[in-house]
């Protein structure tokens, strides 16, 4: 079986190592795999290290279209990971007439409209990364037949931990608590609500430490914001980091401050790593935070909210050692790599027949 995978997307977030998990574990069971991504990007770069056939997208639509309608011909499904990954795949499916799959992560509704009613027409196989995925599509598009597959973690990824890096890490902030999140700096993930949900901490105790690693374009905005709260030294954005689940073991609490989430699959690192987590109750992230068994679950844009789950976490080491062992197990039993690759593998022997 040969695979095309299609990623428009730029930089590295959740959905490009969630394609990279895939296609790597496709390989390792023998699959031909092919990404055609973005020049220079993080994504390509992994993959051209893996052995990994990438073929670069030049971002113009139509160009790519016609790339991709040329490549399809010589494999036998085309998955698209993004929604303009998604409008490609299909629509050079009149050149390589070969089944395409579109894998959707975000939980916001598409937008309705005569080309997206189409683009879905033209796709074979639909891919939901929670349920609360598939009944956006479902009642937005009135779509049928939505597969829902989760995304996963590196079950492997507590045997990679570097202990010297942690420790290097946790003495930065020697004498301190750290709380810390792996986030995108766009709005989505709404880094303003642990900005002020740190200030209200940090009003009342001068033991903790809040640390972001991601980077987007807020970046200078959430520096600015930092800088206005009086936040100076007690709130580090921290940048991209290619190992950070190192720094994540290093957390004493993990956060999500997200307005909207497909599923946040960083939270399954820091499951995976027994750092307990807090949430916002948004988009799928229910379906894999069950709050006060695997984490803890507040109410979006509610910093005082988030600002007590914390401190739960924080101070009551029961409650912390029976969240991430239940964390731990959920996890390993649902959200591995070796999962998710067994159900891509079984759902693409569906749409060729075999």
């Amino acid at each position: 079986m040969r695979i095309l995978h299609v990623d428009t997307e730029k930089g590295w977030r959740g959905g490009e190592q969630q394609l990279f998990y895939l296609v790597k574990g496709l390989k390792e069971r023998g699959v031909e795999v092919a990404v055609a991504c973005r020049v220079g990007d993080e994504l390509e770069r992994r993959c051209r290290e893996e052995g990994i056939t990438v073929y670069p997208l030049k971002g113009n639509q139509t160009g790519d279209i016609l790339r991709v309608g040329a490549l399809g011909k010589n494999y036998d499904i085309i998955h698209a990971h993004a929604a303009k990954a998604h409008t490609i795949a299909a629509f050079s499916k009149k050149f390589h007439k070969k089944p395409v799959i579109y894998t959707r992560r975000v939980d916001y509704p598409p937008k309705k409209n005569p080309l997206t009613e189409l683009k879905y027409k033209l796709t074979d196989k639909v891919v939901a990364i929670t349920e609360f995925v598939a009944d956006v599509l479902k009642k937005e598009l009135n779509l049928k037949g939505i597969e829902v597959i989760y995304s996963a973690v590196d079950e492997n990824l507590p045997e990679k931990i570097e202990t010297n890096k942690v420790k290097t890490f946790r003495e930065k902030f020697k004498g301190k608590k750290i709380i810390g999140s792996v986030a995108a700096l766009t709005e989505q993930k709404n880094i303003p609500n642990l900005i002020e949900a740190a200030r209200i901490l940090l009003k009342e105790r001068n033991d903790l430490a809040f640390v972001v690693f991601g980077e987007g374009k807020l970046k200078s905005y959430l520096q600015s914001l930092i800088k206005e709260k009086g936040l100076e030294g007690s709130f580090l954005l921290a940048g991209f980091k290619e190992d950070v689940y190192n720094y994540v073991k290093g957390f004493d609490v993990f956060v999500l401050p997200s307005d909207y989430e497909g599923l946040g699959s960083s939270l399954l690192i820091a499951m995976l790593l027994n750092v307990p987590v807090v949430a916002t109750k948004v988009g799928g992230v229910p379906e894999v935070i069950k709050d006060g068994e695997t984490g803890l679950l507040v109410e979006r844009r509610n910093p005082v909210k988030l600002a007590d789950a914390i401190l739960r976490l924080l101070d009551g080491s029961k409650l912390r050692k029976r969240i991430t062992t239940k964390a731990y197990s959920v996890v390993v039993d649902n959200f591995s790599v070796g999962r998710m690759v067994d159900a891509y593998l079984r759902l693409y022997g569906e749409v060729v027949g075999v």
